[in-house]
């Protein structure tokens, strides 16, 4: 609810004296007074109003919606439609009333040309508002009154009904002329919720809803936080996993026909994000599900676990957005852009204000107005301004970024950035969420969409993914890195960047020692004939490593550590990350050591270990007979950062010298 400026130019006071010209010289028939009480569980909905009617909300919060128009009433709201008009009435509490007025004004005769030109300027039996009347405990008792006389048979009490119609009708006009009404604008909040619950299964995006709703995407998202204390993405993403848990509970389809049926991208989309919200699985759901109805009768009953404040639901376990394990779906339809007018009866005051500029338009004003300000030489500003930027060459080209960027997002290079002392503001939720060394304080993690980016309102954005790249070189100066020539490599080209030359020399001097230190414990304490393999278990398969990931570069490149002579015919010279094997082929690929690490997103990885744990030929491998299989968490593997990279050598090497791990 917006407060009303006066009504104070020519042009309103001279449009409300033409709609009372109009309501003077027009005849008026009431046709119907009714009381409504409505109750939380069955609103009103698209009621097509029969003639022109006035809408008086009482007695508990609601949103009334008029047509396209959502409005919400918090005590008192009055509102007005022309015939026709659709009109739906939901309590926001338990219940609430409402008396609903009907009247229709005839036809003006040919003769009554004045009229006639009046209608043609301002026809107040058709306009759609609402406002909060200043006075309203006047229109509820007027209301009830004309409610109470209409019902009787007498044609003296429906000659009161009209002479109270007119009192009330002058009554609104008072109060618009005096200026001193709280105007009821369309709920954007309310209509942006109702859009998503009808299309979250489609491709949403908070700049089409913005452009539909003819607001600024910035102004949507806080306007959005502020009611509802979450943002449009995170409403999205829970519609979709309530969706999707409606599904695993009432049908037997696959994940990933559910994860489609739901607008995720892809099947691991879905299991990240319903395990951050219900704090399990969708397998693990369905799990508990059946177990529930099969043991009903024996009053056997399954709940979702509790938090720290009570039963886990999305109210309490909600989190920052969609993501995807393995990449991104950028494919984007623009939603047609729909009507939302608001048109006040009797006036012509209201306005479109003017939309807010977006976070990127208003990041780079304020650079602009701090590198050159105003009583500053051309020349100065000129020097400033250059001096605090610098063109960087990049995978994609060139492009001019600030020389100290202090608002930094990125989709990778995290470890590095607070490496080199700076954190950045933003960085992709599903790496953030399981980043094991560092919490993720003063990062907001962000999904898929770049709106939540747009939010940030970074001063640089740097991409390691060629899609992700293009549009995020549309929101702040973004830079594209494909940096694949080791760890030192990466430090220098992100120090040059961010103006942090001296931070990376001296990581790159104190990470050398450290190195040099455990290539020599493993050279003097370790066996000759050390070999170590690593193994995944990948949902259903398992999985051997090569040089490049999951701590292969550390043990092999860095450490110097030898793989076995099969593992090293698999990966020398090739560019595989790693290879399917079969439990048949392990006694050739096995290490003295192996390093064992398993991705259990959805169940499967524990059923494949527990098989592999109880086969023979497991049994019989030297390393597990000598208690030599180094169990390891996934994610400890997974990042190759250098923050990452330094607690792996240090892991790993008292891994192989049985040695415990520093706490």
């Amino acid at each position: 609810m917006i407060e009303r400026n006066p009504v104070d130019t020519m042009q309103d006071k001279e449009a409300l004296a033409k709609a009372v010209q109009v309501w003077l010289q027009s005849s008026i028939t009431i046709a119907d007074i009714r009381h409504w009480a409505v109750e939380a569980g069955e609103p009103i909905n698209e009621y097509r109003m029969p003639s022109s009617m006035f809408v008086c909300s009482y007695g508990g919060p609601a949103e009334v919606r008029l047509n396209d128009s959502l409005y919400s009433v918090e005590r008192f709201g009055l509102f007005h439609g022309g015939k026709g008009t659709r009109l739906s009435i939901r309590p926001t509490g338990e219940s609430c009333d409402c008396y609903a007025l009907y009247y229709k004004a005839e036809e003006p005769p040919f003769y009554k040309t004045e009229l006639r030109r009046l209608l043609g300027i301002v026809n107040p039996f058709r306009e759609l508002y609402g406002f909060a009347p200043r006075n309203p405990i006047f229109f509820v008792e007027q209301l009830r009154k004309m409610h109470e006389r209409w019902s009787g048979p007498a044609p003296l009490q429906r000659f009161f009904g009209k002479a109270a119609f007119y009192r009330l009708v002058y009554e609104i006009y008072e109060e618009l002329e005096q200026g001193d009404v709280h105007v009821l604008q369309p709920d954007i909040v309310a209509l942006v919720k109702h859009y998503i619950d009808g299309h979250y299964h489609e491709s949403v995006s908070l700049q089409s809803m913005a452009e539909m709703f003819h607001v600024s995407a910035g102004h949507l998202s806080r306007l959005f936080k502020k009611q509802e204390r979450f943002s449009p993405q995170e409403y999205l993403i829970r519609k979709r996993v309530e969706a999707a848990r409606t599904h695993l509970l009432s049908t037997d389809a696959t994940l990933r026909e559910i994860a489609w049926s739901c607008g995720f991208s892809d099947e691991f989309n879905l299991i990240k994000m319903f395990k951050s919200h219900y704090k399990m699985t969708p397998g693990d759901c369905r799990k508990i599900s059946s177990i529930r109805l099969r043991d009903a009768d024996m009053g056997y009953g399954a709940e979702f676990p509790y938090s720290d404040r009570g039963l886990a639901k999305l109210d309490h376990s909600s989190r920052k957005g969609e993501y995807s394990m393995y990449g991104t779906n950028r494919s984007k339809t623009l939603v047609a852009a729909a009507a939302l007018s608001l048109m006040l009866m009797l006036s012509a005051c209201s306005s479109a204000p003017s939309a807010s500029p977006s976070p990127s338009s208003s990041a780079a004003g304020a650079s602009s107005a701090s590198s050159s300000p105003e009583s500053a030489p051309p020349s100065q500003a000129a020097a400033t301004q250059q001096a605090a930027a610098k063109e960087f060459e990049h995978a994609a080209g060139k492009t001019v970024v600030p020389a100290e960027p202090q608002r930094i997002v990125a989709d990778w290079y995290y470890g590095e950035l607070l490496a080199l002392g700076v954190r950045p503001v933003g960085y992709p939720e599903y790496l953030l969420s399981e980043y094991p060394y560092v919490g993720a304080e003063g990062t907001e993690g962000f999904a898929e969409s770049t709106e939540q980016i747009i939010e940030m309102e970074p001063d640089l954005i740097i991409s390691t993914w060629d899609d992700s790249y293009k549009e995020y070189s549309k929101i702040a100066p973004s830079v594209l890195l494909k940096l694949n020539n080791g760890l030192i490599d990466k430090m220098r080209v992100l120090g040059e960047l961010v103006n942090r030359q001296e931070e990376a020399e001296k990581w790159i001097s104190s990470f050398e020692e450290k190195l040099a230190k455990a290539q020599q414990r493993l050279a003097d304490e370790a066996p000759a004939d050390t070999t170590v393999t690593i193994l995944s278990i990948f949902q259903k398969d398992v999985k051997v490593y090569g040089y490049r990931n999951m701590g292969g570069d550390v043990l092999y490149n860095l450490l110097q550590v030898k793989p076995p002579e099969k593992v090293r015919e698999m990966f020398e010279d090739k560019d595989a990350w790693n290879y399917a094997v079969s439990f048949e082929e392990l006694p050739e690929i096995a290490g003295t050591h192996i390093i064992l690490t398993a991705y259990d997103a959805e169940g499967t990885g524990r059923e494949t270990l527990e098989q592999l744990e109880q086969s023979q030929i497991w049994q019989g491998l030297d390393a597990v007979k000598n208690n030599r299989v180094h169990k390891i968490a996934y994610y400890d593997l997974f990042f190759d950062d250098p923050i990452a990279v330094e607690h792996q050598i240090e892991m790993l090497t008292n891994k192989i010298l049985g040695e415990p791990a520093a706490q």
